[in-house]
C-alpha cells in the first residue's frame, strides 16, 4: 500500500473533516496497533480482531462512515431506501439534490442492487455528481458521492494507493 497516496485520497474524500481524516488514517498507518486498540469495537464489527494489512485503508472508510461522508448498505438493499441515502451524501456535501420520481416504480425495487446502483448512477451524472464505491472485500456497497470533475483524481490515487474506489455505469 502506498501511503502518501492513501493520505492524499484521504485528503481528497475528507470534505470538511479533514484533520479528523488524517489523524485516523496516519495512527493506523504509523501505530497500526494503537489504532487497533482505540477502534477495537469498531474493527471487531467487520471481524478484524487484529491489525491487518488493510488497516489504513478500514480506517479512511471507517471514518468516512461516522462523518456521513460514505454509506455502507447491504447487498441486496434497492429502491427508494437507496436513494434516501445518497440524498444524504448529497446533503451533507452541500451538492445538488435529485429527483428520484422516476425510481419510485416497482421495477427499480425488484431490480439487483448493482443493477439499480448504475441506473441511480447515470441520473446522478446527468447532475454532475458521480456515485462510487470503496472496495472492503465485503458483501457490502460503501457508496460515496464526488463531483465527476474530481473522480478521474480519486480512481487515480486510489490505484496508486493499492486500493479500489470504483463508479457505477
Amino acid at each position: 500500500m502506498n501511503n502518501s497516496a492513501l493520505l492524499e485520497l484521504s485528503r481528497k474524500l475528507s470534505f470538511d473533516v479533514e484533520g479528523i481524516v488524517l489523524e485516523d488514517v496516519a495512527l493506523a498507518i504509523e501505530q497500526p496497533l494503537v489504532y487497533f486498540e482505540k477502534y477495537k469495537d469498531r474493527l471487531d464489527e467487520r471481524c478484524i480482531n487484529e491489525p491487518i494489512e488493510e488497516l489504513a485503508w478500514i480506517a479512511l472508510v471507517d471514518v468516512l462512515l461516522e462523518h456521513q461522508l460514505a454509506f455502507e448498505i447491504d447487498w441486496k438493499e434497492t429502491g427508494l431506501y437507496v436513494c434516501d441515502v445518497i440524498d444524504e451524501l448529497l446533503d451533507r456535501k452541500k451538492l445538488a439534490p435529485i429527483d428520484w420520481k422516476e425510481f419510485e416504480s416497482d421495477h427499480y425495487s425488484e431490480m439487483p442492487t448493482d443493477e439499480f446502483l448504475n441506473h441511480i448512477a447515470k441520473k446522478m451524472k446527468e447532475a454532475g455528481v458521480s456515485l462510487a464505491y470503496m472496495d472492503i472485500d465485503s458483501d457490502s456497497y460503501v457508496l460515496i458521492t464526488v463531483p465527476a470533475a474530481d473522480l478521474d483524481e480519486i480512481k487515480r490515487l486510489s490505484e496508486e494507493a493499492g486500493v479500489v474506489i470504483s463508479d457505477y455505469f
